[in-house]
């Protein structure tokens, strides 16, 4: 009996050892007979665009521009001498035509000067006038003093013969020659008078040029005492009251031309050698703005002549094509938005704006791929208000019905698998 024991407990431990091995080897047999799962192939992404066929067309660029109005004569008018206000006659705002008067000055106090001016010229007038009676009479005169030197001589002559005969005293003699010697000097004083008158009429003819001058000068300002439009325009501002003492040079209004209106717009420099170019050719360049809901047309005129001290950029300034419309329509000094057309373009590609991508890369597909193509921006197509920006650009790697895609992608690189819409 307890041998049996013995020997139990000897070979107890074959039994587990048993019922792990049969496990071991079930679990084997299971995963040898596993059905093995079916294989999927990795298919690779298509991605849906829409694309637009590539066409060589002719294309205006065109231009959104800031505007500012001005105008090239906007004047300040001042007084040329200092007088009280009188009469206001304009307000700010008012329209007024070329010679309306503005502001009428107190003219007392320059017309006692202009009387004062006029009698400097009579009395210089009336000086060459005595001149010259002077000179005609110096010239009659003369031929008396000559004929009585004659005597004079001929006198002296008589009393020499006698004197030698001793029939004269020598004090007749002395007398007659006394009288020769001073009819002498008075024919000389005379051909020194009428020697001397153009002289003295050329003193007393500049100082009444002198004196002229001051009485025009003025003149003017008694005329200049009516302030008047100096063209066709609308008063900016009154600086000034009836009753005020004004100071020569002081502003007393200021007015803009109305029909010389311009609007001047800064433009960005890859276009400035093509306006340049069109302006040489005498090639219009339209544009048009919008003021208080109204459409104004523009053509620009010319360039600036400098540089923009602030940006370093080139103003373009336009003008109004008829002057005799759409005036009022622009106000001084405010700001417009521009919209310019530039020259025509030939042989060039239109797309969106949606299928540019960076600032000049577009996309082609070929055998179902992306192709990535670098451009030159030429300018773009504004869009109306319902429609979409057109993008101008040139490219020698792009051929007529190459297709573009015009869908923006935001993993878009080259050789990315796409399909267009519609295939």
């Amino acid at each position: 009996m307890n041998r049996f024991k013995t020997l139990h407990q000897k070979h107890a431990w074959i039994l587990p050892l048993a019922i792990i091995a049969a496990a071991a080897l079930i679990a084997t047999l299971l995963m040898a007979t596993k059905p093995s799962p079916p294989t999927i192939e990795s298919k690779e992404k298509e991605w849906l665009v829409s694309i637009k066929p590539a066409e060589f067309v002719t294309a205006s660029p065109e231009l959104l521009l800031l505007g500012h109005v001005e105008s090239p004569f906007n004047s300040q008018l001042s007084a040329t001498i200092g007088a009280e206000v009188e009469k206001l006659l304009v307000r700010e705002g008012q329209l007024v035509k070329y010679g309306d008067v503005l502001i009428e000055l107190d003219q007392e106090k320059i017309n006692l000067v202009a009387a004062q001016r006029t009698a400097d010229v009579n009395e210089l007038e009336a000086l060459i006038k005595s001149e010259n009676n002077r000179f005609a009479s110096d010239k009659k005169s003369l031929k008396e003093e000559v004929r009585l030197l004659d005597i004079a001589k001929k006198a002296v002559g008589r009393q020499a013969k006698l004197k030698v005969s001793n029939l004269v005293a020598q004090e007749r003699y002395d007398n007659a020659e006394s009288q020769r010697a001073q009819q002498t000097l008075a024919v000389n004083a005379r051909k020194l008078n009428i020697a001397d008158h153009p002289s003295r009429l050329a003193q007393l003819q500049a100082r009444l040029d002198r004196a002229n001058a001051i009485l025009r000068d003025v003149q003017i300002d008694v005329n200049l005492t009516h302030i008047r439009a100096p063209f066709d325009g609308i008063i900016t501002s009154v600086e000034v009251s009836p009753g005020e003492l004004i100071q020569a040079g002081q502003t007393l209004v200021s007015i803009y031309d109305k029909n010389n209106m311009e609007v001047r717009a800064q433009l960005p420099d890859r276009h400035i050698e093509l306006i340049k170019k069109a302006l040489a050719g005498d090639t219009l360049i339209n544009a048009q703005a919008e003021s208080y809901g109204q459409i104004i047309p523009l053509q620009l005129k010319r360039l600036s002549g400098q540089a923009n001290s602030g940006t370093g950029g080139i103003d373009a300034l336009f003008t109004l094509p008829d002057e005799n419309q759409h005036e009022e329509s622009l106000v001084l000094n405010s700001a417009l938005e521009v919209r310019v057309q530039l020259p025509p373009l030939a042989e060039v590609i239109t797309l969106p704006v949606s299928a540019i991508y960076g600032s000049n890369r577009i996309y082609r597909i070929e055998d179902g791929r992306l192709i990535s193509i670098h451009t030159k921006i030429l300018g773009k197509q504004l869009s109306s208000d319902s429609g979409q920006d057109q993008v101008i650009l040139k490219s020698d790697k792009i051929s007529a019905g190459d297709s573009i895609i015009i869908t923006q992608l935001p993993n878009a690189i080259s050789g990315l698998k796409v399909k267009a819409r519609g295939e």
